[in-house]
C-alpha cells in the first residue's frame, strides 16, 4: 500500500497569528502531516523544538517576542545538531529582495509568500522533503564498490 509522502513528518508552525496558525495546520493536516506542533512566537517555538525535535520549521517573518529570523538564526547557530540542519519554510507578506536576502542569510530553506496560497505551501514541501532523501552519486559508488553485488540499472 502506498504511503504519504508527509505522514512521518513531525512540523512546528509558528505564527503570532492564530488565524494563520490555524489555517496552517488545516492545510498540513489535508495533506496527511503526521505531526503538527503549533508555537505563538520565536521564544515558545525554541521551547517546542527543544521539546520535540520536528522534521520541518514554518514561521512567520515578522512576531513579538522573537521574529522568524531570530528563530531562524538560533536554530542555525545552536549546538544542537539537529536544529543546524532542519528545513525552515518562512512565510511573510514582505517579499521585497532584501527580506528575502535576509531570510537566506540566517538558512531560510523556502519561502512562501503571503496571503499563501496552497499549492505553494505544498511545493516547498515536496522540495524540502526531496532535499532529505536526495540521493548522492558518490555514496552510491561508494556503497557500489564495497558491496560488489549490488547493480545500477
Amino acid at each position: 500500500m502506498a504511503r504519504n509522502v508527509f505522514e512521518t513528518l513531525t512540523v512546528l508552525v509558528v505564527d503570532d497569528s492564530s488565524h494563520m496558525r490555524y489555517l496552517l495546520l488545516g492545510l498540513l493536516r489535508a495533506l496527511g502531516v503526521g505531526e503538527v506542533i503549533l508555537a505563538n512566537d520565536g521564544d515558545e517555538a525554541w521551547s517546542k523544538y527543544i521539546l520535540h525535535k520536528p522534521d520541518l520549521v514554518i514561521t512567520d517573518a515578522a512576531m513579538a517576542p522573537g521574529d522568524g529570523f531570530a528563530l531562524a538564526k538560533r536554530l542555525r547557530n545552536d549546538d544542537i545538531a539537529t536544529s543546524r540542519h532542519v528545513p525552515i519554510i518562512m512565510i511573510s507578506a514582505h517579499t521585497e529582495i532584501s527580506a528575502i536576502e535576509r531570510a537566506r542569510e540566517v538558512g531560510i530553506t523556502e519561502f512562501v509568500r503571503k496571503p499563501l496560497v496552497p499549492r505553494a505551501l505544498y511545493e516547498r514541501l515536496i522540495a524540502v522533503v526531496n532535499r532529505k532523501y536526495e540521493i548522492n552519486p558518490a555514496a552510491l559508488r561508494k556503497v557500489a564498490d564495497d558491496q560488489p553485488q549490488v547493480a545500477f540499472l
